[in-house]
């Protein structure tokens, strides 16, 4: 009887374990540490500064997704003055021609007016440039099938130092948009890919020139840009940044760019509207991604990407501009994050 008693009156307290998981170490409740140096990109809900620091990170490969009007611009403009206070050069590769990134520099080239020598390759055999050119070509343009045969027009086209073996065959409707494409970049008395490196460029194109141009002339940039930063050998200071804007059309190629990590010194860092049009794979290459606030449709899609707590998302939903999560490789935790940018690197400055 009195065991059915204590049974009665003592009441017994149920917890399910993960309520528990505050309390099993005070290390849970100890905000997370921060960079002390390095890029400046605003403050975390704690009020901490928060910094990209090239030194801590895997690499310097970075993702700005935001949807239109949300500021991805503006922050890449601001990675662009950040980068010049470290000593670190920059490009800029703009289909957009915005005067706001064009300012930052004293150099714009707009490619379809201003030529660079896309036939000296640097870093390349010229079998392995024929054969990667060719491969994204037949992506840009949509001609299916035609990778071999380009592969080996391109091919002689660079052991002659020419684009004749192109126009000889520009009677074909296929391979006359490339040639045509092609000659309106390259020039043999253009600058070289070791002269363009040497210097922060604004590279840009004319208002009503084809997606497929703009697409084959950023690829051309970046592939030679590749091949160049591996004549110098290894490096792991972080000394050149290449900010590509729409970047979704480069997609399949970033993702083999993005597997070479940080040892050759340089970073691309991919702008896009289109998060679902990046391989997921690239948000787990690169050494940071960072989200800006948008509507419901584009957090679901960056919840996908990154398993958002409900706090994680009501951060960046409908949110003014400044809002943005930081995630970066190597850290489970993105960061909230209120921007605070370069009175420079917005548009009305």
């Amino acid at each position: 009887m009195t065991k059915l008693l204590d049974r009665l009156i003592i009441k017994k307290t149920y917890a399910l374990s993960g309520d528990l998981a505050a309390f099993a170490s005070p290390l849970a409740v100890v905000p997370p540490r921060e960079e002390t140096s390095g890029m400046l990109l605003g403050t975390d809900d704690l009020g901490r500064p928060v910094f990209l620091n090239p030194s801590s990170l895997p690499n310097m490969h970075g993702i700005i997704v935001g949807t239109t009007g949300s500021g991805k611009s503006t922050l890449a403009r601001h990675l662009i003055l950040e980068a010049r206070d470290l000593g670190v050069s920059s490009w800029v590769i703009d289909p957009h021609g915005e005067r706001s990134y064009a300012r930052l520099y004293s150099r714009v080239l707009l490619l379809g007016a201003d030529r660079i020598n896309v036939l000296d390759t640097p870093g390349w055999k010229s079998s392995e440039f024929s054969s990667e050119l060719a491969r994204y070509i037949e992506r840009v343009y949509g001609i299916s099938g035609a990778r071999f045969v380009l592969r080996e027009i391109l091919l002689k086209c660079l052991s002659r130092g020419s684009l004749s073996p192109l126009e000889n065959l520009s009677e074909v409707p296929e391979v006359k948009r490339i040639y045509d494409d092609l000659a309106q970049i390259h020039e043999d008395s253009a600058p070289s890919v070791e002269e363009l490196a040497a210097s922060s460029i604004c590279f840009t194109f004319p208002q009503m020139s084809s997606r497929e141009f703009r697409s084959l002339a950023a690829l051309l940039l970046l592939m030679l840009l590749q091949g160049y930063r591996r004549t110098l050998g290894e490096s792991h200071r972080f000394e050149h940044m290449v900010v590509l804007e729409e970047a979704h059309y480069l997609a399949p190629y970033l993702l083999h760019l993005y597997q070479q990590t940080r040892k050759w010194g340089y970073s691309v860092i991919a702008v896009t509207q289109l998060p679902r049009e990046l391989d997921p794979k690239l948000y787990q290459l690169a050494g940071f991604v960072v989200a800006l606030s948008g509507p419901e449709s584009y957090v679901n899609d960056i919840s996908l990407l990154f398993s958002l707590t409900r706090d994680e998302r009501d951060h960046i939903l409908y949110k003014p501009r400044g809002a943005a999560l930081l995630v970066r490789q190597g850290d489970p935790r993105p960061r909230k994050l209120f921007l605070k940018l370069r009175r420079e690197a917005f548009p009305e400055a």
